[in-house]
């Protein structure tokens, strides 16, 4: 038997079982080679597997592990391991190594060399080019042939990249979690000061200490000052605030205490500073311009973002998507800072599922190569679903369909009496009608996403949660989506739907058919930042307020707006301003801003009526409440507007005067308007104003997302690369 032949035999049998068999090694025979030039004879991997190999032995994810984890990683990711998860042993064939110059099974400082003798502060220096070319060997002596994922934390995110750059044929997807291209100049201090306080122990002894009896004080400050980082000023403060022990001790230290101690009984001292050493050395660009680095990577990326991570800030991982040409980027809310990648990974792991889920490649947010106006169609119309047929903005989109039969195909009309498909088009003209006439054909909404043609357009034209609820299906079924209905992309749902953006146009849940998404997506593309917004977002509360100044009664005002299709028949929800606080955290989410919906301060224009009470009741109680207010600000020179305000940290939407000189006290009828502060617009802000509500507004911003939407594919066609700027 061949060298080659048998290796594949002995990996055959090697990854034949069907479940994690524990921690195993392989030792290379052939020495291994760093960067260097130093030699490491005879490099001992420790590693874990779990699953299966397919036929082709490419069903494989691999993961890299962080600075002190292990290959175990079921253990320390259990949110995204397990059946019907992303990392699915069941479905894949899962491979974790331990890193080289580790001390949980790889060759590392604590390791015993052929002479004996511990190899401590002899071990040679290493970059995280060393690490993957270890990593390497495992690949070839495991048989496989390609890797459908790459995934990485923290450092692992490190190797992901450098896995990705070594081997762009053999590496199909990557996951980079609170990572980046290059070790940050904050990150390095930190790094620099823990090893100086290892060394600093009399215990270190120049690293030739016995085993067992390290810088064990000065490893645990070490972890303490790390641990500090990793964790947000949020948790700490909400966690332990000033509380303290019995023995007066501050319970935020005592906790501290624990992770030191925790790290010394687990981790060898070498191997911490010999790691954080290689990350220091980390810079994909080193030698280049980052654009140019990293635009070398076409692999698709998701790259996850930790609201709160200190060490590798948000917007770390959004210049770092920016840069590669396929990433995306999603950002989760949490107050665990950099520990969130591991502590609150079930918050991103439905995203990372639905990326391995994606049966093509992910059409690139930013093309390098695409030119504004070369938006190539698609052959033949494209086809489009419209729900909410029957409805106001449904109605005035219908028309606007028809009068472009080359461009789209109406192969769908839903209500909520159910589902109509023709896939061999429907008449907008009669569509409606249809609907509501049919007998037989009609089926539930749930069916959508296997009965449309595949590439339909879905336009939800309603503000219904139920159907939301199933936009995540249909974007994984491979469809596009085309919304006004703001609650999915203000709700928890986000960070599934995040890493779908190129199937998404969303410009409508805001000013209708004004550019507020768009301009603050442009900014942050451009790299500005936004600092703070004064907006009017409801038209519907801006056009009662314009009412109330002209001296309308406020029962009238609410009448006139629900008589002109700007307010429900039932008033309530709209004078709650609730739908304005959903626009401002949308707002906040595609300026990359991490923020929920608890996090916004709600004064409604109207509290809610107490029970009992008719609607022409409480509007005329609220009419005695508002007139003296009114009539005060005119006497003062100021007016009421409802406004949506942000200003860097904290934000809110409510009732408030501004003087007549004001922007926003310009605002009239109907009207949107937003002020946007941005690093890079200053003094003077952007912005951005007109009519902002009504049907035939809103229905008209659809059809533009619409036609800012990627080609579609067909079953004859390869998706086409589009950049979208909407």
């Amino acid at each position: 038997m061949s060298t080659s032949s048998a290796r594949h035999a002995a990996a055959s049998n090697a990854t034949a079982a069907t479940a994690g068999s524990g921690l195993r090694h392989y030792t290379p025979a052939a020495p291994l080679v760093l960067s260097s030039g130093a030699e490491i004879a005879r490099p001992a991997i420790g590693f874990h597997t779990w699953g299966r190999l397919n036929d082709r032995r490419d069903n494989v994810i691999w993961v890299c592990h962080a600075l002190t984890a292990s290959s175990d990683v079921a253990s320390w990711w259990p949110q995204l391991f397990g059946a019907g998860k992303a990392l699915d042993p069941e479905r894949y064939f899962i491979v974790c190594a331990n890193v080289l110059g580790g001390c949980y099974g790889s060759v590392g400082p604590s390791s015993v060399r052929e002479d004996g003798s511990r190899w401590g502060a002899d071990f040679p220096q290493l970059s995280i080019a060393d690490l993957v070319s270890h990593q390497q060997q495992l690949f070839e002596h495991l048989g496989l042939r390609g890797i459908e994922l790459v995934i990485g934390g923290s450092m692992g995110g490190f190797q992901a990249l450098e896995w990705a750059r070594r081997e762009p044929n053999r590496v199909k997807r990557l996951a980079l979690v609170a990572s980046s291209w290059r070790q940050p100049a904050d990150a390095v201090a930190l790094a620099e000061l823990q090893s100086a306080i290892v060394k600093l122990d009399p215990a270190y002894a120049d690293g030739h200490y016995a085993a067992g009896n390290g810088p064990q004080q000065g490893l645990a400050l070490a972890r303490q000052l790390g641990h500090h980082s990793y964790r947000g000023a949020e948790e700490f403060g909400r966690r332990f605030d000033r509380q303290r022990r019995a023995d007066g001790r501050l319970q935020v230290l005592s906790y501290l205490d624990h992770q030191g101690r925790k790290l010394v009984e687990r981790f060898d001292a070498n191997s911490y500073l010999t790691l954080n050493a290689a990350m220091n050395s980390f810079d994909l660009a080193a030698n280049q311009p980052a654009q140019v680095a990293l635009g070398t990577i076409k692999t698709p990326t998701l790259v996850v973002a930790i609201g709160s991570d200190r060490l590798y800030p948000p917007r770390e991982q959004a210049e770092l998507a920016r840069l590669l040409p396929q990433g995306q980027l999603i950002q989760i809310d949490s107050t665990r800072g950099h520990d969130g990648f591991l502590a609150d990974a079930n918050a991103f792991e439905p995203a990372l599922r639905g990326f391995l889920n994606s049966g093509a490649a992910p059409i690139p947010l930013r093309g390098a190569s695409a030119a504004l106006g070369a938006r190539s169609q698609p052959a033949g119309p494209r086809p489009v679903a419209l729900i909410g047929a029957t409805g106001r903005v449904g109605g005035a989109l219908l028309p606007l369909l028809a009068a472009q039969p080359q461009r789209y195909s109406l192969v769908a009309v839903a209500n909520r009496r159910g589902l109509l498909v023709d896939g061999d088009g429907l008449d907008p003209t009669r569509a409606a009608e249809q609907l509501c006439s049919a007998d037989l054909g009609v089926h539930d909404l749930s069916e959508a996403a296997r009965r449309l043609p595949p590439g339909t357009a879905i336009i939800d034209a309603t503000a219904a949660e139920a159907v939301a609820e199933r936009y995540l299906s249909w974007l994984q079924a491979g469809h596009a989506l085309v919304a006004a209905n703001k609650l999915a992309f203000a709700g928890p749902q986000w960070p599934q739907l995040a890493p779908h953006r190129a199937q998404l146009g969303i410009s409508a849940v805001v000013g209708a058919g004004l550019p507020i998404l768009s301009s603050v997506r442009r900014l942050h593309a451009s790299g500005d930042q936004l600092l703070g917004l004064e907006a009017s977002l409801s038209g519907t509360l801006n056009f009662v307020l314009d009412q109330l100044h002209q001296g309308t009664s406020l029962p009238d005002a609410v009448a006139q707006a629900v008589e002109l299709g700007l307010a429900e028949p039932d008033p309530s929800a709209d004078l709650a301003g609730e739908d304005v606080a959903r626009k401002l955290l949308v707002i906040l989410r595609a300026a990359q801003i991490l923020f929920d919906r608890a996090r916004i301060q709600l004064q409604p224009l109207v509290a809610a009526p107490a029970p009992g009470l008719s609607t022409a009741q409480w509007l005329a109680q609220a009419e005695e409440d508002w007139r003296p207010r009114i009539d005060q600000a005119r006497r003062d020179g100021q007016r009421w507007v409802y406004r949506a305000h942000y200003d860097g940290k904290t934000a809110s939407v409510a009732p408030t005067t501004v003087d007549q000189q004001h922007p926003l006290a310009q605002t009239r009828a109907a009207a949107n308007l937003a002020l946007l502060h941005t690093a890079y617009h200053q003094p003077q802000p952007l912005l951005v104003a007109g009519n902002g509500a009504g049907p035939r507004v809103t229905a008209a911003a659809l059809l533009a997302d619409l036609g800012e939407l990627p080609a579609s594919a067909s079953p004859n066609c390869e998706p086409r690369p589009r950049l979208r700027i909407a």
